[in-house]
């Protein structure tokens, strides 16, 4: 009898244990989302559970325009902390048929000494066997100087008139067998959509003191003198080193930059610069994926030591990123890194773990911010994850901050965010797998080496080994390595690469 008593007991226990167990659950966090990847402005407001709306934290983690990040946090009896996050590229963005300045060609005064001597050579070369009557045949070319110049900085160039952009000075002594004629001509920058070219004034100043000279000085002209010998080797040189870079192919994809609605720059006995755009195509099924637009952002000067420098404001490096992710490249490297294999054979996952990841997948292009004094990248994609016989999709929220400039490292990449939220339906998020991803943030320093070594190659594919040349000139330009630095402002930020090149004589 006592035995079925404690037995009855028991029983009862156990259902009022059930019964205020039932009552006592908690509400679980999700959130019904039914934002569109990309909008015009922050569309990203979810449906949250009524039981627990008001216990819910809701947090802006990145600003737009660019791939803004919504959290929904929430924290249960002891002090236990489950979130949910989402992705949305937000804009104003860039548009695909517009001529936005985004980058710059700067072309630094050591360049133009550089040039100086070929030429020389060259000039010397279109000259030879050319003669006048009076002042005889034609013997050298005396010192040649191209110089950045300001109107305002050489009043005696009197026979030009107006040059609000600057122009390039350039002198030399033409030596004849009986006279030597001081040349000076300017060349002044004009750029348009397809091109930019150079108007030619010159000066070749022709007194010779005598009556006679003088009538051969006003039958020869100065002015056709200095324009015949100058047009064909001056400005071509300069104009192949101020035009865009030139095109470049990356994992067979063409990357295209091109002349923007931008105005030449010259500062006297110091650079000319060129600004140009970055050319962007539309995704297929998706027109309104484009890159975030933040406008004109501050740049640094070019080095003293520097030939050429090129200027990438935040608009040009996300509009190539958005290129390289669009045209499928950057899905390509993700797969070839193998992130997906090296989590699988981890022999902590293969011991303690049932759970399995594909390859990730860029669900949006990666987007790049000002961060303080450096660069963050931002990326949303997902991926597939397989817990035993569960399916589910999983959306990743990574960040790789950058900091650039330094003296061992010019690039240096880190993990600085990564975050998991998990599709329950395709509209419904859910919380998963936190002390998994968190085992995985805790182990960042693991992915510095390959992230710095995969940014640098990236950097050295796009710039570094170009060769400039004209078949006008005997010589080539070529980029042997580039130096990087980065200038931000409160929202905007540029990247900034000392060039280092040299000139080689024409194959």
């Amino acid at each position: 009898m006592k035995t079925a008593l404690g037995m009855l007991l028991v029983a009862v226990h156990v259902v009022v244990f059930l019964l205020i167990a039932s009552h006592c659950r908690g509400t679980d966090l999700t959130v019904e989302l039914r934002a569109p990847l990309a909008s015009p402005t922050l569309a990203l407001d979810g449906e949250l559970p009524a039981a627990i709306a008001d216990r819910v934290a809701i947090a802006l983690e990145q600003d737009p325009p660019g791939l803004a990040r919504r959290t929904w946090s929430t924290r249960y009896r002891g002090g236990y902390l489950r979130s949910i996050g989402a992705a949305q590229l937000v804009g104003p963005f860039q548009d695909p048929d517009g001529r936005a300045c985004s980058g710059r060609v700067v072309v630094g005064q050591r360049l133009l000494d550089a040039f100086a001597a070929p030429m020389k050579i060259a000039l010397e070369a279109e000259l030879k066997g050319e003669g006048f009557v009076g002042i005889g045949d034609f013997v050298r070319v005396g010192k040649l100087q191209l110089r950045w110049a300001q109107l305002a900085s050489h009043p005696e160039d009197r026979f030009v008139k107006a040059a609000p952009h600057g122009y390039v000075r350039v002198t030399a002594t033409l030596q004849f067998q009986r006279v030597e004629v001081p040349l000076t001509v300017a060349l002044l920058p004009e750029a348009n959509a397809t091109e930019v070219k150079f108007a030619i004034l010159a000066r070749a100043e022709l007194e010779f003191g005598n009556r006679f000279m003088q009538w051969v000085s006003d039958r020869l002209g100065g002015d056709k003198l200095a324009t015949r010998f100058t047009r064909r080797q001056i400005d071509n040189a300069i104009v192949t080193a101020l035009q865009p870079p030139p095109p470049f192919d990356v994992g067979g994809q063409t990357i295209t930059f091109a002349y923007c609605d931008g105005v030449p720059e010259i500062v006297e006995g110091s650079y000319g610069a060129l600004p140009f755009r970055v050319v962007i195509g539309r995704v297929d099924g998706d027109p309104s994926v484009l890159p975030p637009r933040r406008g004109p952002a501050p740049k640094l000067p070019i080095a003293p030591t520097a030939a050429l420098a090129i200027d990438l404001d935040l608009d040009a490096l996300n509009a190539l990123l958005f290129e390289l992710w669009r045209t499928g490249y950057l899905d390509k490297r993700l797969a070839d890194a193998g992130l997906d294999q090296r989590f699988n054979s981890d022999p902590i996952v293969t011991e303690f773990l049932s759970v399995r990841i594909s390859a990730p997948r860029l669900a949006l292009p990666p987007v790049l911010s000002a961060k303080g004094k450096d660069l963050r990248l931002a990326a949303d994609a997902r991926v597939a994850i397989a817990d035993g016989a569960l399916r589910t999709v999983g959306r990743v929220w990574g960040g790789i901050d950058f900091a650039l400039g330094g003296k061992v490292e010019p690039i240096s990449a880190d993990l600085g965010a990564l975050e998991l939220s998990c599709e329950r339906t395709p509209t419904r998020l859910v919380p998963c797998y936190a002390d998994l991803v968190g085992a995985i943030r805790d182990r960042g320093a693991d992915f510095h080496g390959e992230l710095t070594r995969t940014f640098a190659a990236l950097l050295s594919d796009i710039f570094v080994e170009q060769r400039l040349s004209d078949s006008a000139l005997p010589v080539e330009l070529v980029i042997k390595s580039a130096a990087p630095s980065v200038i931000t402002d409160a929202s905007n930020a540029s990247l900034h690469l000392d060039l280092d090149a040299e000139l080689v004589s024409s194959p």
